[in-house]
């Protein structure tokens, strides 16, 4: 089964590497093309010289040499740029957009009206700092919770190394999805188009369903996911004001939960929401803080490095739930709209958003891991459930986990509700405001509510399977697999149509091969873990140790 196992991580390696390879090959290539111009302040004519001509009329065997290799290289650079895939010029509808002369598509209008009743239009140019803002928010949500689970097996350096694998992945396909959007704008002339509508137009009626059902999919695990988590720790909440008689009856914390969040977003407007949600992740950051302050200073670091604590042949196992904690690229074509179609705002802020968050699941993975060491860390064990016990650790540490727990779920709740509701009313073709909004909206939030609350109260503590299935093939389908198939097909497909900005994420058809076989190899081999087809072939198939 090790030796199985070890080719999956081989395979998800190998197709990394060779990433790397080709794209450091290509850098080296280009380093020899350089603009060679060679002068002559004296030419040979019969042995004597003549003086400076302007042109060379007998070049010396190295001159040619030079000229022979220099054109041999330009032509190895051109057939590798052919094969990596290049975007013709003229495919490019507005080339002022490219050349960064006109560096916006569109510009966003606010109208006032002066105490003269005077109505005035101002630029409101969307802010680089708030759109990092809005992708730092949406990637920090309640999968952090799973991430000190998924990784204890591993250890922490093989760990780390994943999650930058991950957030490389994961910001390239940031990166494919606002190329989609600002192409799809630059055809269309529409703002304001979401994931399901990218879907409908590269992928076509027939396989966006496959897209939209990949959506539901992953939008749906994780809300059972947080229902469950939610519902437990309300039963802690109960317990602890003693209602331990209702925390002990099956699925009431989940129940309740449920009903809470969903009165509450069903009642309130969404300005009022809004507030709320700013007071939790106010909280939420205080409460983050505190952990890292206080659980530093017990952590034990130098266990973490400690080679007997290190096992990278797992580290596939934690891929699933490192990407999930990841996410945030349905809030991608909101920052195209946001930043005006602007390529070089929309990329500063797309990676300066997943790496602020990836830097602060470092640290909350080190001091969560240096919290739990000389547990069994290989056996089914929740170091941050762990951390919340008062048993051999800070009282005070074990209510800040608490805390930063529920705010997490609910913040996170919050958002995928309002992504389950859009989604549903573009499907239904119900508008999201309006009479006939408030006639449907009951039945919309019992359908977002009522079946992930049934599969949390069948299982209370799903908080971790959930998460793990939505990573595995969810979040490996819907942002992995896709995007870089649509940008394929877009770039490189028969249909050739222009385009509005060429790649935003280079060389070429090598990222986007190596993101969706490397994803497409991981849903192969969680699938299979799943089954238990590895499991079969350990007990029925001698295989070399």
């Amino acid at each position: 089964m090790k030796i199985i196992r070890g080719c999956s991580i081989a395979a998800v390696g190998v197709t990394t590497c060779l990433s790397v390879a080709l794209c450091l090959e290509v850098g080296r290539a280009s380093a020899f093309v350089t603009p060679t111009t060679t002068t002559s302040a004296v030419t040979r004519h019969h042995g004597k010289a003549t003086g400076p001509l302007n042109v060379l009329t007998e070049p010396d065997q190295s001159t040619a040499a030079l000229g022979s290799s220099s054109s041999s290289t330009t032509n190895l650079i051109s057939k590798m740029s052919e094969k990596m895939g290049a975007v013709d010029d003229t495919r490019i509808i507005h080339p002022e957009y490219e050349s960064g002369e006109v560096p916006r598509i569109f510009s966003s209008l606010t109208y006032n009206k002066s105490e003269q009743g005077k109505i005035n239009a101002v630029h409101a140019t969307g802010s680089v700092l708030g759109a990092t803002a809005l992708v730092a928010g949406t990637t920090v949500g309640a999968g952090v919770l799973a991430l000190p689970a998924a990784t204890a097996p591993i250890g922490f350096l093989p760990s780390t190394a994943a999650m930058g694998v991950a957030w490389a992945y994961m910001t390239m396909s940031g990166l494919l999805i606002a190329e989609l959007s600002i192409n799809r704008l630059g055809q269309s002339g529409k703002p304001g188009q979401g994931m399901l509508d990218l879907f409908e137009e590269n992928l076509g009626p027939k396989w966006s369903k496959f897209g939209s059902a990949a959506y539901f999919f992953l939008h749906y695990a994780v809300v059972v996911a947080y229902i469950a988590q939610g519902g437990l720790n309300l039963d802690g909440i109960l317990s602890s004001v003693g209602l331990s008689n209702l925390a002990e009856v099956p699925g009431a914390g989940q129940a309740l939960f449920a009903s809470v969040c969903a009165s509450g977003l069903f009642l309130a407007s969404k300005k009022q929401v809004e507030q709320v949600n700013n007071l939790f992740v106010v909280a939420l950051a205080a409460a983050f803080a505190g952990i890292i302050g206080i659980g530093a200073q017990s952590a034990d670091f130098s266990a973490l490095t400690d080679p007997a604590n290190q096992h990278p042949e797992l580290v596939v196992d934690a891929f699933p739930i490192i990407f999930l904690s990841l996410v945030f690229q349905n809030v991608v074509p909101t920052v195209v709209n946001q930043l005006e179609g602007d390529r070089s705002k929309i990329t500063k802020a797309i990676v300066a958003g997943t790496t602020l968050p990836t830097i602060m699941f470092l640290i909350w993975n080190a001091v969560v891991l240096g919290n739990v060491q000389g547990t069994d860390l290989l056996s089914n064990i929740d170091p941050v459930a762990l951390l919340q016990s008062t048993d051999g650790n800070s009282a005070l540490l074990g209510t800040l986990v608490g805390t930063f727990s529920f705010l997490a779920v609910v913040t996170s709740l919050i958002g995928f509700t309002y992504a389950l509701l859009d989604a549903w009313t573009d499907t239904f073709r119900i508008p999201q405001q309006g009479p006939k909004y408030e006639q449907w909206k009951p039945a919309l939030f019992a359908l977002i509510f009522l079946p992930p609350l049934a599969l949390s109260i069948t299982d209370p503590n799903i908080f971790y399977s959930a998460l793990d299935y939505g990573g595995a093939f969810g979040v490996s389908t819907l942002f992995l697999v896709l995007p870089p198939i649509m940008v394929w097909g877009q770039r490189y497909g028969e249909n050739q149509s222009e385009l509005l900005t060429k790649p935003m994420v280079p060389f070429g058809k090598i990222p986007l091969g190596s993101m969706w076989k490397a994803a497409g190899t991981l849903i192969v081999e969680q699938g299979a873990d799943k089954l238990g087809i590895f499991d079969w072939i350990s007990n029925h198939v001698s295989l070399p140790s």
